[in-house]
């Protein structure tokens, strides 16, 4: 291999391509997907009847705000993360959550659920 190749090469290597704003859209809503599970084995047992369809809110909204990003429309992208983000909220806010030390970790979650999705949505 010549001397220019092997220079070629290496700075191939250095400067790949950066991951698309889709694919790494498309990540953080499969990333942030178990964290929201994470946060509904934070609530209480008492309550988990009525904190259940919040969840499965914030899921469909999660598979929907996926299906709209593989469209590339971002039309209602800002809509489906304010309403991820208020579901996830009222899990907070309706005392869903009895113990506080439970109440501590579902807040961390629910605010880093929160701004990672925050990053995804067009700066208008």
């Amino acid at each position: 291999m010549s001397f220019f190749k092997s220079i070629e090469n290496f700075f191939s290597k250095v400067f790949t391509k950066a991951p698309s704003t889709l694919a790494v859209s498309l990540s953080v809503v499969s990333t942030v997907a178990p964290l929201a599970e994470a946060a509904m084995a934070l609530v209480d047992p008492s309550m988990e009847q009525e904190a259940q369809p919040i969840i499965t809110e914030v899921q469909s909204d999660l598979g929907v705000l996926s299906q709209t990003l593989k469209t590339g429309s971002t039309a209602n992208v800002a809509a489906l993360v304010a309403s991820i983000q208020a579901n996830l909220g009222s899990l907070l806010t309706a005392g869903h959550i009895k113990d506080p030390a439970n109440v501590q970790k579902a807040t961390a979650l629910v605010n880093l659920i929160s701004a990672e999705l925050q990053n995804i949505v067009p700066a208008a």
